[in-house]
């Protein structure tokens, strides 16, 4: 097998050297029905706090991994917060998706007076998450927190001292790219995106009321939800993580 096809799986267990890992019946699937691995092919395996492991398939009936040895070490968790308004399930998926890929550290749904679609499924999300960060060579999960509300995330992150940059398009706003330019020295971002059809007048209001939000326009037209979520953080990305 090419080094660079080596498959990459998340697991839920200890890692250490000599350990003997015996995988989930979802990942036992993934590995003998779709990769078709066999005794003696080689997986990379994480689980968030112990880095990354060379592992050998030692058994097929149940997928057993033998940790050969660690290949990276583990990274601290950083990167922004992602505030979002629950959007439709198709686009949700792709925005936490490529969020993941793009380095966010937490996930934070929230209903709006506009949310349209409020049955959040949480284990699908970590799925998803859990996905995106094998094919990305992420190290580390985001987090993902319960649903909340705008007036209690403004409220926590009140408390917190975090700076929430309000993706808001209005035509006055200054443009991201040129606010983190002067930010070089603050890292802590909350990004808080709207729903279909945006935030309320009502709640535009609020948001503004409070000190520690920030009110930016991404680009010159009006992006749907996910997009403007996709584009704050790579703008981010570009702004810190590539200097």
């Amino acid at each position: 097998m090419n080094k660079k096809n080596i498959p990459r799986l998340l697991i839920n267990k200890e890692l250490k050297l000599d350990a003997t890992i015996l995988t989930e019946n979802n990942d036992q699937h993934y590995l003998k029905k779709v990769l078709r691995l066999k005794v003696g092919d080689k997986v990379n395996i994480f689980n968030g706090t112990d880095g990354e492991w060379e592992s050998t398939v030692i058994e097929e009936k149940k997928f057993s991994l033998f940790c050969n040895k660690q290949i990276r070490l583990q990274t601290k968790l950083s990167g922004p917060v992602l505030y979002f308004a629950l959007i439709k399930n198709h686009n949700l998926r792709w925005m936490i998706e490529k969020a993941t890929e793009l380095g966010v550290r937490k996930f934070c749904p929230i209903i709006t007076e506009r949310t349209n679609n409020k049955n959040f499924n949480k284990t699908k999300a970590l799925l998803h998450i859990k996905e995106a960060c094998e094919v990305s060579e992420r190290l580390s999960l985001p987090e993902l927190d319960e649903t909340s509300t705008l007036i209690n995330i403004l409220e926590q992150t009140k408390r917190k001292s975090e700076t929430i940059i309000f993706c808001n398009e209005r035509r006055k706003d200054p443009f991201l790219n040129n606010y983190l330019k002067i930010q070089k020295k603050n890292k802590n971002f909350c990004f808080l995106i709207g729903p279909e059809g945006g935030f309320s007048e009502e709640e535009v209001k609020l948001i503004n009321n409070y000190k520690q939000v920030v009110s930016v326009k991404l680009f010159d037209r009006i992006l749907r939800a996910e997009t403007a979520a996709i584009m704050a953080l790579a703008i981010y990305q570009s702004s810190f993580e590539n200097n």
